[in-house]
């Protein structure tokens, strides 16, 4: 009797300290998030999104702990700017949109299609996986697409960025092979637009985006890119894991 005492007082404080760690991780992010409202040069109040975005040299991005759908905070400065939302329940393909904090629309991403290793021609060029960018008023504005047949040969996942007549303007490659969460974006010219730098072992997916040069491919699309591949990331770790926990 006393060891089975014994036994359930350790599980039930093992419980409580997950309970007060994750408590204490949620806390934090809050005020991480909503402790600072404004700096001397970032004050989402009385500037718009664009504005800000002008005034960045660097965003930081964090996923929400405990959401149930693709939920990131968009900072600049330590600043809460505005958000990125999933749908709640993305059956037939996940709808991103990107609101500043009054919640007006400044971008959304949809994912238009999706094929695994099948080819299929979308404005003449061979995609596997494509995403619509559109502004607020619904206007095409850009693309986001892989071509596995193309670069079939590369050890990395290369996604490229188009326009809204489908031209390119530039691409974006991990800097290694396996579950890499750090990334550059480059123009035409093979300059470098744009280094993303991600946390792994971070319980909020945080990342920080380095702008060099935002007259390519706009900030919003490399917000956009970030949470793609952080999506296809831990889709892969989540499958690692699963075939590790058969075996």
């Amino acid at each position: 009797m006393r060891i089975t005492n014994k036994i359930i007082k350790v599980i039930c404080g093992i419980l409580v300290f997950i309970l007060l760690w994750t408590l204490g991780f949620y806390i934090a992010q809050k005020i991480r998030i909503f402790g600072k409202e404004s700096t001397d040069i970032i004050n989402p109040k009385t500037q718009s999104f664009e504005e800000i975005i002008e005034l960045s040299d660097k965003i930081t991005m964090e996923k929400k702990l405990f959401s149930i759908r693709k939920h990131y905070y968009i900072l600049s400065d330590g600043v809460l700017i505005g958000e990125v939302k999933g749908k709640l329940f993305p059956i037939f393909g996940d709808t991103l949109q990107l609101k500043d904090i009054h919640g007006n629309l400044i971008k959304k991403e949809s994912q238009i299609k999706r094929l695994g290793l099948t080819q299929v021609k979308v404005f003449n060029i061979s995609i596997n996986r494509l995403a619509k960018i559109e502004d607020a008023n619904g206007n095409t504005t850009g693309y986001i697409g892989e071509q596995k047949q193309k670069d079939f040969w590369r050890l990395k996942r290369v996604q490229y960025f188009y326009d809204e007549n489908h031209n390119k303007k530039g691409r974006a490659i991990p800097n290694a092979i396996l579950f890499c969460k750090d990334y550059k974006i480059f123009d035409n010219e093979n300059n470098v637009d744009y280094v993303i730098d991600g946390s792994y072992f971070s319980p909020t997916h945080k990342y920080i985006i380095e702008i060099k040069d935002k007259s390519n491919v706009d900030v919003e699309d490399a917000i956009f890119y970030t949470i793609i591949e952080n999506s296809i990331i831990s889709s892969k770790t989540k499958e690692s894991s699963s075939s590790s926990n058969k075996k």
